[in-house]
């Protein structure tokens, strides 16, 4: 018996069917709420959870140019997702797609609209994601290859504090931005990836606004070092997220994502300055290239 009759008039049915925009736009509400809700979900349960919080930031120092609601969606779908496309994208650079994908949503900025309250506010629509494990398509190599004179001299580039080694640090302490004299005093001797750690700690407190509360202060620009570490290959292993700020605990998720917007928001100054360092580098091997 053949079918095609009946095949082909209901796919000349749905071809004439027509886009009804009211549906689809009730369709996108539903979608796009149920990604605010997964966020707000997600940074609740980061606040109590130190290896979803740990998670997140993994995630997050990933996909540094991603917002915190869109790392958040990241780590609660997929926390190993490493490099993320559309589908049509990954196609057009050449990649199949295996079988039946498991599709990452995430929240995409669209037009800005102004409120009656005068302030203007961005309108998100919901987008299909697909990490490379779901294709065929080789993982990126890092091109980077720094060695620790390099990425010191990247963290101190454009520092927007003085820098010194001329003070006597406690025991312990790696070291230690002075507010009041405004020096970020580094102790001598130290070997990588301790500097790193220790002086990431201090530039992104120079970044941060205070708070009032010092344990979360601290915690923040903690954070934020493990997410310039990390995102720069250095060793994280000493970094521990065991036990999380009290007051961490006691926050609306609306506060845990401001937080997280804050530690984000350190990272990003830091990795800006030392991309532009980077940059500068490597300009002047292919000027010094050219002239041999």
């Amino acid at each position: 018996m053949n079918f095609d009759d009946i095949i082909s008039s209901n796919k000349q049915e749905q071809s004439n069917m027509p886009f009804n925009k009211d549906e689809w736009a009730k369709k996108k509400q539903v979608e796009r709420q149920e990604l605010y809700d997964l966020a707000d979900k997600t940074a609740e349960e980061v606040r109590t959870d130190p290896v979803k919080f740990k998670q997140y930031l993994d995630t997050q120092a990933i996909f540094n140019v991603y917002s915190v609601n869109n790392a958040l969606l990241i780590s609660a779908q997929m926390p190993n997702a490493t490099q993320i496309k559309e589908y049509d994208d990954w196609r057009k650079a050449g990649a199949f797609v295996h079988k039946n994908p498991v599709f990452i949503k995430i929240l995409e900025p669209s037009e800005s609209y102004d409120k009656e309250s005068g302030k203007t506010r961005t309108f998100y629509n919901p987008k299909r994601m697909l990490d490379i494990s779901q294709t065929n398509a080789k993982p990126r190599e890092n091109t980077r290859n720094y060695n620790d004179r390099d990425l010191l001299k990247a963290f101190l580039y454009e520092c927007p504090v003085d820098v010194s080694g001329n003070k006597e640090l406690p025991d312990g302490v790696g070291a230690e931005w002075n507010k009041e004299d405004n020096v970020l005093y580094i102790r001598k001797g130290l070997e990588a990836p301790a500097i790193f750690n220790a002086l990431s700690v201090e530039l992104a407190k120079v970044g941060l606004e205070e708070s009032g509360n010092q344990e979360l202060d601290n915690f923040k620009s903690y954070c934020a070092s493990y997410l310039i570490c990390k995102k720069h290959g250095i060793d994280v292993s000493s970094y521990n997220f065991d036990n999380l700020p009290e007051s961490l605990k006691d926050m609306e998720s609306s506060e845990v994502k401001n937080m997280l917007g804050d530690i984000r928001g350190a990272m990003e100054d830091m990795n800006s300055r030392m991309n532009t360092c980077f940059e500068k580098m490597a300009k002047e091997q292919k000027n010094k290239a050219y002239e041999r």
